[in-house]
C-alpha cells in the first residue's frame, strides 16, 4: 500500500512533467531566467524577481512570502488577474516605475487603466500619481488651463478639418482617438478616486459630450458609469443649462463711462447683446451644451464688435469684465452643480 509521501511526491512529479507544462507559455519579456518566483495568469507564465517586487510593493512582498505550492522548483502564485493586468504591473516594475505613455488616446488608455488598476491595488504609488497628473493635465482643474487645452483642441481640429483632399473617414479616425470621460470617470470611481478636482472637469467634459439621454451611442458611452454618477450628470447638465440660461437673457449692466451717457452705451449694448442672443439660448442645442466655451466666444464678440454698435471703450471693458466674472462663477460652481463637493 503506498504511502501519503509517495502519493504526494507522485502528484508533484505529476505536476511537474513536460505534459502539464504545455498548456502554458512562458511570457516573451517578463520570464527571467535567474527568476526565482513564478507569477501565473490564466496560461502565461511570468518568472521574476521576488527581492525587486518585495522592495517596490509590501503587498506583493507579503503575497510572496506566503506559502504557495512549487512549479519547476521556484514559489508558485496564482494571480487573481488577467495576463494584461499582471503584465501591465510588471512592465512598471521592472521599468523603475516609469509610466512612459505619455499621449491619452482610446489606443493607450487601457493599458494605463490596467496600469492604475494594479498600481493601487498592490499600493505602488510613483505610477498612480503619474497617471492621476497625466489626467488632471487632459482634464485641468483650473479655468485658465481649461482655455488653454480648448484653444490647442480647436486649433488642432481647425487645422485637420482645413486639410484639402483629407477623407472624411480618415479625419472621423483622428477625432475617435479621444478617450470618452465616462471611461476615465468609470476608472477612477473603481480605483477609490474621488477627489472632487479630479473628477468635475470630466463630468464637464461629459456633459458636453452628452446631446440627449437616450440612444445606442450615448447608452454604450455611459455604460461605465455607476447609476450615482449617471443622476450626477443629469442633474449637473439641467443646473448648469439653467443658470447659462438666466444669465444671458439679461443685458448685462455696468459701471456708467465718464466719457459717454451711461444710456448711449447701454443702448448699444442690448443691440450687442441681442445679435448674440440666439447662439446663447438653450433652443441651440450644440451651444447649450458648452456654456463656458459660448462665453468665451461671446467676450472676443464684445470685443471685436462694441465699435460697430458705439460701445465705449471703458463700457467695453465692464462688460467683458462681468461676462468673464460669470464664466469663474461657473467654473467654480461645476463641483457643486454634479454634487461632487
Amino acid at each position: 500500500m503506498a504511502s501519503a509521501a509517495s502519493t504526494s511526491n507522485r502528484k508533484r512529479l505529476r505536476y511537474e512533467s513536460p505534459e502539464d507544462e504545455k498548456p502554458f507559455t512562458n511570457h516573451p519579456t517578463l520570464y527571467f531566467d535567474d527568476g526565482n518566483a513564478i507569477l501565473r495568469a490564466g496560461r502565461t507564465l511570468f518568472c521574476v524577481h521576488k527581492s525587486l517586487l518585495s522592495k517596490h510593493s509590501i503587498v506583493l512582498g507579503e503575497l510572496l512570502e506566503r506559502p504557495h505550492e512549487r512549479f519547476r522548483g521556484l514559489v508558485h502564485v496564482v494571480m487573481e488577474e488577467s495576463a494584461e493586468e499582471v503584465e501591465a504591473l510588471l512592465n512598471v516594475v521592472y521599468d523603475g516605475l516609469r509610466v512612459d505613455i505619455q499621449e491619452l488616446t482610446v489606443e493607450t488608455f487601457p493599458t494605463l487603466a490596467n496600469v492604475l488598476r494594479m498600481a493601487r491595488r498592490y499600493r505602488i504609488d510613483r505610477p498612480c500619481a503619474d497617471i492621476i497628473a497625466r489626467i488632471r493635465s487632459e482634464w485641468p482643474a483650473t479655468l485658465v488651463q481649461h482655455n488653454a487645452k480648448q484653444s490647442e483642441a480647436s486649433a488642432r481640429l481647425f487645422q485637420l478639418y482645413s486639410v484639402a483632399g483629407q477623407p472624411q473617414e480618415e479625419r472621423k479616425q483622428e477625432e475617435d482617438i479621444i478617450v470618452h470621460p465616462a471611461s476615465v470617470i468609470a476608472l477612477l470611481r473603481e480605483c477609490g478616486y474621488n477627489d472632487p478636482d479630479v473628477l468635475f472637469p470630466l463630468f464637464y467634459a461629459l456633459s458636453r459630450a452628452t446631446w440627449q439621454f437616450g440612444g445606442p451611442t450615448l447608452g454604450h458611452n455611459l455604460a461605465a458609469l455607476a447609476p450615482a454618477d449617471v443622476e450626477r450628470l443629469v442633474v449637473g447638465i439641467e443646473r448648469l443649462r439653467a443658470s447659462h440660461a438666466a444669465f444671458a437673457v439679461v443685458v448685462p449692466a455696468f459701471d456708467p463711462s465718464p466719457t459717454n451717457p451711461p444710456h448711449f452705451c447701454q443702448s448699444g449694448a442690448t443691440q450687442l447683446w441681442a445679435m448674440n442672443l440666439q447662439r446663447l439660448l438653450p433652443n441651440a442645442p450644440r451651444r447649450a451644451r458648452e456654456p463656458l466655451e459660448e462665453w468665451r466666444e461671446v467676450i472676443q464678440q464684445v470685443d471685436a464688435h462694441h465699435r460697430q454698435y458705439q460701445i465705449c471703450a471703458l463700457c467695453e471693458r465692464s462688460i467683458m469684465s462681468k461676462l468673464e466674472s460669470f464664466r469663474q462663477g461657473l467654473w467654480a460652481s461645476l463641483p457643486t452643480f454634479f454634487e461632487l463637493s
